[in-house]
């Protein structure tokens, strides 16, 4: 029976796997990322970046795997970061759960139940999510903007945590949903001495991811502002939540391009570097996803 249920979600994760490169093929010609216009970028700038990219991947993989050590769940660094890498693309199909249930079906083929890792790996969407959104408001309170728009980002920022760690009010809001919409929305609890240690790994791969973007940035526009490093973790965040859309594709541009234009960069620039940080963040998925196949190889051998 448990060969059988094995087999199944190995087959489903193998078709997750297809369907999401079909995905990112189509939205990357439908958006036209693939072509832009000739532009002047420093290279070593832009190595270095990239560098920080790749890192800051390598880092949110062993973050998934932190947050398995607090559940009491232990696995190796190898495996870590091949089930992370190796369902990187699922967030290109709409709906964003294959990203929450892929990473957690490749572990549970080893150890733990697909519920629990899949609510565990929820889990860890959130705290990251929150984490960032705590980064983006900080950053909102510098610029020339609307305060309503820093209001937005921290009601949604508060009303996260309160979510995750106030039972009241998470089972409250859950009660609400389900009274409303007939329908049982379920969203894990999160324990504070669960959610710091967690917390300490994904600020980590937030710096990286932020400051690669501010040095991408530079490679474009070498007399941009530091506080355009906010722009990334802002856009993310609520591409993240914009459930439909896959990867957050123009949501994250569309928030760049604001954002760094209220930080006095020209809208022509503003456009392009959206367009490039696209392309220059799917190196660093295809990065995390070849290190992946690289690690499979030595992961079947030591199981056999």
């Amino acid at each position: 029976m448990i060969n059988i249920q094995t087999e199944r979600i190995k087959k489903l994760f193998r078709i997750l796997l297809y369907l999401s490169f079909g995905f990112i093929i189509y939205y990357l010609y439908s958006f036209d990322y693939i072509v832009f216009s000739e532009i002047s970028i420093n290279p070593f700038l832009l190595g270095i970046s990239i560098v920080l990219l790749w890192g800051g991947f390598v880092a949110s993989a062993l973050s998934w795997k932190k947050s398995l050590s607090v559940h009491q769940i232990k696995i190796s660094n190898n495996l870590g970061i091949f089930s992370h890498g190796i369902s990187v693309f699922a967030k290109y199909i709409p709906g964003k759960v294959w990203v929450i249930i892929g990473r957690a079906s490749v572990v549970s083929e080893r150890k733990g139940s697909l519920a629990e890792l899949g609510t565990i790996s929820m889990k860890e969407q959130l705290v990251y999510l929150l984490a960032g959104l705590i980064v983006s408001f900080i950053a909102l309170l510098w610029l020339p903007v609307n305060p309503v728009y820093s209001v937005i980002v921290a009601f949604t920022a508060l009303f996260l945590s309160l979510l995750l760690f106030s039972k009241r009010i998470h089972h409250l809001v859950l009660s609400l949903i389900k009274t409303i919409t007939k329908k049982e929305l379920k969203i894990p609890f999160v324990s504070l001495n669960k959610a710091l240690p967690m917390f300490k790994v994904i600020t980590a791969y937030w710096f990286l991811w932020s400051f690669g973007f501010y040095i991408l940035v530079l490679s474009v526009l070498p007399d941009a502002p530091l506080i355009v490093t906010f722009a990334f973790p802002l856009s993310v965040c609520y591409g993240l939540l914009a459930i439909i859309v896959p990867g957050g594709i123009g949501v994250r541009e569309s928030i760049i391009v604001f954002f760094l234009t209220k930080s006095g960069i020209e809208p022509s620039f503003a456009v392009t570097i959206s367009l490039i940080q696209r392309l220059w963040f799917i190196t660093g998925e295809m990065f995390i996803f070849g290190f992946a196949l690289i690690l499979r190889n030595k992961i079947q051998k030591r199981e056999n």
